[in-house]
């Protein structure tokens, strides 16, 4: 089986927390809370959820849903594509898409959360 790994983003403190925790509903599979340190079980409303890709950066860093890849000069977005099934890259500033293997010639800069700024 293959390792899952997941990172939340508690939308209203506004930081990025590693989970204790997720519990799925058992009929539909979807997530509806999530345990965090210091706290205990909270809707999953309150968090983005963001899965890891099963790849790393060129410096060894885990790459997950949402965060920002610089590749070269280009900065992408990753994406998960529901239609393919799969994590994709997505161009800033255009609507490009990469192959999400391409992470390993790149670096991890910051995620869609934190660093809106790297969206201008």
């Amino acid at each position: 089986m293959r390792e899952m790994k997941f990172k939340v983003w508690d939308k209203v403190k506004e930081q990025m927390l590693r989970p204790q925790a997720i519990s799925f509903d058992t009929q539909s599979s979807e997530p509806f809370a999530v345990s965090v340190p210091g706290r205990s079980w909270e809707p999953i409303g309150k968090f983005e959820l963001l899965q890891w890709t099963g790849l790393s950066d060129q410096n060894g860093i885990d790459v997950y849903e949402g965060d920002l890849v610089k590749i070269s000069s280009v900065i992408c977005k990753i994406i998960w594509n529901e239609t393919l099934a799969t994590f994709e890259l997505a161009e800033l500033g255009n609507s490009s898409r990469r192959d999400v293997s391409t992470i390993s010639s790149g670096g991890v800069i910051g995620n869609e959360f934190q660093n809106a700024n790297l969206y201008r």
